[in-house]
């Protein structure tokens, strides 16, 4: 028997590296459509304005009703979750697409609150 001089790196025989996979690959997905290009639209950022945004200006919708009624007491009822109800009391001051922002009678402080979550609001005249 003959001893291998333990200095010599170890040779691994790997017989598969030259052979790759062949997949199957329909004609449609072998070519780059030429049209790309030509389809691709203008993404560039268009600012709304808050007065032309009909959720604003049609009192059929809620934000836009809310909006006449600025500057009076309101308590809103919040649905938190299924079954978790939590009010807030204040003075109504601001109303956005997703949101309304209220001064709190008890601390004074504004409140910005998801409009979404919103289940009753009760307005006092």
């Amino acid at each position: 028997m003959s001893k291998k001089n333990s200095n010599e790196p170890i040779q691994e025989k790997n017989t598969n590296l030259e052979a790759e996979p062949v997949y199957f690959v329909p004609t449609f997905y072998r070519y780059p459509c030429p049209l790309v290009d030509d389809r691709q639209e203008d993404l560039t950022f268009q600012p709304v304005n808050p007065d032309e945004d009909p959720t604003l200006k049609n009192i059929n919708f809620t934000q836009a009703y809310l909006r006449t009624q600025i500057g009076k007491k309101v308590k809103i009822d919040f649905l938190i979750g299924t079954n978790l109800f939590i009010d807030k009391e204040g003075i109504l001051l601001e109303v956005g697409v997703s949101y309304v922002v209220i001064r709190e009678t008890t601390s004074n402080a504004k409140v910005m609150c998801d409009f979404y979550s919103i289940r009753f609001v009760t307005i006092f005249e």
